[in-house]
């Protein structure tokens, strides 16, 4: 993969609508979104016309630097963007640059870059500063805050908070499912989500299993008790949620039902699991319901430092090796056996509890999930 840097601008139209459906169709085309810095007003330059929304953000892309301005080009074109031939600027419902492709330097008729009017636009330097100011020029060796403290652009920016960025997540009624390995942050970042958007949220009730604290004693005498009494609880608590409180505002949950078959193959024997998941399946065929699954990824050795921050004593004689276990019980599930929209985020850079920024990328990125239902794991065709 190779990180893109790309600046959006808009002063026409629906601005701060526009700038958040091009950051979601760059998802679509492009790459996955990395970096994302505040939104600022900043006055129109070059020409008379009103205020301009601008911001920048970092793609992780596959594509090639000219595949990458390619596609921000039909991206323009599909959002409605008229490229004129009058010379000068004018108000634009969207503008796409491709600023930055790795230390890549090109120059040629279709394509230069660096993007030759970095060093003289605040509009860019304010927000790629945000985001990477430490981020070398390769053409003029300078960094971005250095370039910054020189530019003779004296323009005044007007910063928003990040928090503008929060795209509609819910307009469809949907049912947002959080999963992923033990400490990963499931709860924390489906609490989160479910306060600022006021849907209804369901935590698993994993304290009231009575076989929990046992099964880290002695697993091989509790498994069983303790999945069964998981999956009767867990088809519970969901029919519930779904039928008593979820209406047309969606919701969030921190679990899934299919949590079960994962970790039941994991700890139980083979002839229990088989028996296992025929009971699992009986009860789905009476109760699905349409689901978005986003699965939550992070290191093996930031999951245990999670695990021993929160401080459960049952769960601090969980190894390293039981977490790789359900890791690759997860791929595997999401590899064969799902039939339903997943995409997974990896929050291994993305620190939602302490960076504004990273729970706005999380956001943006099951943003364009939810339109476009990428799957990231399986092959896209």
């Amino acid at each position: 993969m190779s990180k893109a840097y790309i600046s959006l601008g808009a002063n026409k139209g629906k601005c701060l609508e526009n700038i958040r459906e091009a950051v979601t169709r760059i998802q679509n085309k492009i790459g996955d979104l990395i970096a994302l810095s505040s939104i600022y007003q900043t006055p129109s330059l070059g020409f008379e016309g009103p205020d301009f929304l601008n911001a920048c953000i970092g793609i992780d892309t596959n594509f090639n630097p000219s595949d990458v301005l390619e596609k921000l080009l039909e991206i323009e074109l599909a959002m409605g963007r008229e490229r004129s031939i009058q010379i000068g600027y004018q108000s634009r419902s969207i503008d796409l640059d491709l600023l930055f492709y790795e230390e890549q330097i090109i120059n040629t008729s279709a394509l230069i870059l660096p993007h030759p009017r970095i060093a003289q636009r605040n509009f860019v330097l304010y927000p790629l500063n945000e985001i990477n100011p430490e981020l070398i020029h390769p053409v003029l060796q300078k960094t971005i805050i250095d370039l910054l403290s020189v530019t003779q652009d004296k323009s005044k920016l007007k910063k928003s908070p990040l928090s503008d960025w929060s795209p509609a997540c819910f307009e469809g009624g949907e049912i947002l499912i959080f999963e992923g390995n033990i400490g990963v942050g499931k709860t924390s970042l489906a609490q989160k989500i479910a306060k600022q958007y006021q849907v209804p949220f369901l935590q698993e009730n994993f304290k009231e299993n009575p076989f929990l604290k046992k099964f880290y004693d002695d697993p091989s005498t509790y498994a069983l008790a303790l999945e069964n009494h998981f999956m009767e609880d867990r088809f519970q608590q969901f029919q519930t949620f779904v039928n008593d409180r979820v209406s047309s505002s969606g919701g969030v949950a921190d679990h899934s039902l299919f949590r079960s078959l994962i970790f039941a193959q994991i700890n139980l024997s083979s002839s229990d699991f088989d028996a296992f998941k025929k009971h699992y399946l009986e009860c789905f065929k009476t109760f699905s319901f349409p689901q978005k699954v986003i699965f939550l990824k992070h290191t093996i050795n930031q999951l245990k430092k999670n695990i021993i921050c929160r401080g459960r004593p049952y769960e601090q004689k969980i190894s390293g090796e039981y977490l790789n276990k359900i890791e690759r019980g997860y791929q595997s599930f999401f590899n064969g056996e799902s039939n339903f929209d997943f995409c997974d985020i990896d929050l291994s850079d993305l620190n939602f509890v302490e960076g504004e920024a990273a729970y706005q990328i999380i956001l943006l990125r099951i943003k364009a999930f939810l339109v476009y239902g990428k799957n990231p794991i399986k092959p896209r065709h």
